[in-house]
């Protein structure tokens, strides 16, 4: 039972630090590095401390303090630090990172190509950054509703069209007040957390926003909606985990609110919460509008069991789940799981119960990313070749290429190679062996068309490309294009691409590029000479040095934490 009780105090703190505060201690830099400290020892400490509950219906009360919860936050810090350390060793036998050693003082700088992964993974914000300046910008475009978008696909004209969030109607910017009479004090005699009534406005705002986020999230971790997680679909996951996602949201709401009312109340200790399994299954299945079985097919998924957590001992991404299921027929809710994306965390989650299932998460990923880019080349001035396009040699298959985007106005053709793989990891070894096998994948591709084209000429995918020279359509350039869901710069892995004139990018750049080329008249080739010009290009990074003493040594880690020029 001790260890039970710690570990609600570590999901406690880590629901706290991860919504309220940055970091328990320090400021600047220091807010970054004893955060993710935290982070790194968050799976040790949940795989060393949770274990299931034997009484039914049982939960053990205790006060959450300042004193409970800054061990708690050690606690996990200290195994953090031994996450690092293992992940600096790798860094450095792999190349990415330098070490050097003078007595017990240890320096570690990162490899002069190693900050390559801070261009991949600032692409998402660059994105964000383009979208909001669209509607300002001139590159060309005439904004649009998604409706009229979809409605309308032949509209003369250059439309650029984004995405509103679902039921937007819903979200009320009075949310605040709406809540405040809602909620109140309650005095449980270990500390006084917070109760709260239930408001018809508050449920459809918070659904609002979590139905935002679970679009967002569901893409990120690669479920499609037809992939079948044994009985139950992607959907279905999707459909439960933004119901789920609601009432984290709301109650976080709730709490914030009520400290801002009632000094009394202790955030620390109201913000994790607990419950009977059966009640909140029935509540998230008239939410979610899905079947009984469906939901408990779907919470057997979603919450993390005292078996399952065992495994994140050996886990170095950190996985906080929608749900612990206490074994007594009692639910956990950790708030913090909304810091990190819920989804990755149970499509890991099913992989362990199933190991076949990663194969039928990825099965329509092809598919659905060539849609999404089809979608950006709409109108009457491309063409898009439909499925995956064969190349053959002497009557096997050399290759196949992805994705097809012919451009009427000028000849050109874009020839795609697609990859969605999961880099949901941070785990050194794998990343590095994901970076290798792309590498030498889109090395080999880029290899094999071109000595295609070389052998049978650039007309010869007018054939296949089934194009009509009575409208005079014929291929007069071709444009080589890879694009992967979220690595592209391998280099910062230690992995160099050599694949001259192929255009490289991950799918945010992609989307990014697309979009502030514009409708020009060589659209393509902009796309093309951007995207070659990007992939050797770095964010400009501010380093953020820290020391750590560790079992008698002192590591000075000069640049393994940094802050990008907007955030110094």
């Amino acid at each position: 039972m001790d260890r039970f009780v710690l570990f609600i105090e570590v999901v406690r703190a880590m629901d706290y630090w991860g919504t309220h505060v940055p970091a328990p201690i320090g400021d600047g830099a220091t807010v970054a590095q004893s955060f993710d400290l935290m982070y790194w020892g968050w799976n040790r400490a949940v795989a060393e401390l949770f274990e299931p509950l034997d009484q039914p219906g049982a939960f053990p009360l205790m006060e959450s303090t300042q004193k409970s919860r800054e061990f708690a936050t050690g606690l996990m810090q200290e195994f953090g630090k031994v996450s690092l350390l293992r992940r600096l060793a790798d860094m450095s036998e792999r190349g990415i990172m330098e070490v050097t050693r003078k007595g017990d003082e240890f320096q570690v700088r990162m490899g002069r190509d190693a900050r390559a992964q801070f261009a991949d993974a600032a692409e998402l914000d660059r994105l964000k950054a383009a979208e909001a300046r669209m509607p300002l910008s001139s590159a060309g475009w005439t904004m649009a509703s998604m409706r009229d978008a979809l409605q309308f696909p032949g509209m003369p004209g250059n439309y650029i069209a984004i995405a509103d969030a679902p039921v937007k109607r819903w979200l009320r910017p009075d949310i605040e007040e709406l809540i405040k009479p809602l909620v109140r004090p309650l005095d449980t005699g270990r500390g006084v957390m917070v109760a709260y009534d239930a408001s018809i406005e508050v449920d459809q705002h918070y659904l609002a926003e979590a139905l935002a986020l679970a679009t967002r999230w569901r893409e990120d971790s690669g479920i499609h909606p037809k992939a079948m997680l044994g009985s139950i679909t992607g959907a279905d996951i999707v459909g439960v985990g933004a119901a789920l996602i609601s009432l984290h949201s709301k109650h976080f709401g709730c709490v914030s609110v009520a400290k801002k009312l009632f000094s009394q109340v202790s955030v620390a200790q109201s913000l994790t919460i607990w419950g009977p399994r059966a009640a909140l299954e029935a509540s998230i299945s008239i939410l979610s509008d899905r079947p009984a079985p469906i939901v408990h097919a779907a919470f057997n998924t979603l919450a993390m069991t005292s078996e399952q957590a065992k495994r994140l001992a050996d886990h170095s991404t950190p996985l906080i789940p929608l749900l612990f299921d206490l074994g007594n027929g009692f639910i956990l809710r950790p708030v913090s799981c909304l810091t990190r994306n819920p989804f990755t965390a149970a499509k890991t989650q099913h992989q362990w119960l199933d190991p076949r299932s990663e194969h039928a998460v990825a099965v329509d990923r092809e598919d659905w990313m060539r849609t999404h880019l089809y979608a950006m080349f709409g109108g009457m001035r491309y063409i898009h070749f439909p499925g995956s396009l064969k190349l053959r040699r002497g009557g096997s298959i050399l290759t196949d290429i992805d994705a097809v985007v012919y451009d009427r106005l000028t000849g050109d053709v874009g020839l795609f190679q697609l990859k969605w793989q999961d880099y949901s990891t941070n785990d050194v070894r794998q990343l590095q062996s994901k970076a290798a096998n792309l590498s030498a994948e889109l090395v080999d591709w880029s290899a094999k068309v071109k000595s295609w084209i070389e052998e049978n000429g650039i007309s010869a995918l007018d054939k296949s490309l089934r194009l009509k020279r009575k409208r005079r359509e014929a291929v007069r350039g071709i444009l080589l294009f890879a694009i992967s869901r979220s690595l592209a710069r391998t280099q910062g892995y230690g992995i160099k691409t050599e694949a001259p004139d192929l255009a490289m990018a991950v799918w945010p750049q992609f989307v990014r590029a697309r979009m502030e080329s514009g409708p020009s008249a060589l659209s393509l080739r902009e796309i093309h000479a951007r995207l070659i010009e990007e992939h050797g290009q770095v964010p400009n990074v501010q380093p953020m040095p820290a020391s750590l003493r560790i079992a008698g040594a002192t590591l000075h880690i000069h640049d393994f934490w940094n802050r990008t020029d907007d955030e110094a």
